[in-house]
């Protein structure tokens, strides 16, 4: 009679449904679990289903500015003195700047550290002998022609540390726009190459990624090969390439 009972609830527990949820008994070990299940499961599709193409664009301009990382770097026993050496060489180096027609807000402080300088013997522990001082800045000339001839007052003026040039365009944005507009073709380009060869048609982009773009010639070069110390003029790069990268889902017709 109780086996009759458990079997005739157990049989309509299992047939029960609401709202899209189900539940279900199972015996185990002896003894009933009821276990309650979700809705249904719907596995998810690929909504990106179609061609996927790359393109690419490079432009081409000259550049109109130019960046160099210049600084000096300073040491004494004391914090203090390293600063002071420090702080006289970067005015002169900044009144060496103005003095070239470079406008004050093209000249940026970009780093300045301090850090102590131990001496390591055998058996013995580190020892602070100095402090070091290191102040970057970084300018930004908007003629050319003058590059070297600002570079070497620079050094001129105490500067020590240079990290090279960088010559770029300082609004790329049109290039930017022009260049997204022929990778787009390139893109479509290639789309219809193969879906002609697979007897299908191109339809619309259903997804577009820009997944790179570079802009800037930089020169990381010693001072020795920049020409300063030979009082070469530095000779800027005619063009700059700006590039585009796209990667681009079309549906098939």
């Amino acid at each position: 009679m109780v086996r009759e009972k458990i079997s005739k609830k157990i049989s309509n527990m299992s047939s029960v449904q609401q709202n899209g949820f189900c539940s279900s008994v199972l015996p185990v070990l002896g003894l009933l679990v009821l276990v309650s299940a979700c809705a249904e499961i719907t596995l998810p599709t690929n909504e990106l289903n179609g061609i996927h193409v790359s393109g690419s664009s490079t432009v081409k301009a000259p550049p109109d500015i130019a960046t160099m990382q210049v600084g000096v770097q300073t040491f004494a026993e004391k914090a203090e003195d390293a600063v002071a050496k420090n702080n006289g060489k970067v005015e002169a180096m900044i009144v060496a700047l103005l003095e070239k027609g470079i406008a004050e807000a093209d000249i940026q402080t970009t780093s300045f550290n301090i850090s102590p300088q131990r001496e390591y013997k055998a058996n013995h522990p580190p020892v602070v002998i100095g402090f070091n001082v290191s102040n970057m800045l970084s300018v930004t000339i908007r003629n050319l022609d003058r590059v070297g001839q600002i570079l070497q007052a620079t050094i001129d003026a105490g500067a020590n540390n240079v990290h090279g040039l960088t010559f770029s365009i300082e609004d790329p944005t049109p290039l930017k726009q022009q260049a997204r507009k022929l990778a787009m073709e390139d893109a479509l380009a290639r789309a219809e190459v193969m879906a002609e060869t697979a007897g299908v048609k191109v339809g619309k982009p259903i997804q577009i990624q820009e997944t790179s773009w570079g802009g800037p010639v930089a020169r990381s070069d010693s001072l020795e090969k920049m020409g300063v110390a030979a009082d070469v003029p530095i000779q800027p790069p005619s063009e700059v390439d700006l590039v585009i990268n796209l990667q681009v889902v079309f549906e098939i017709r």
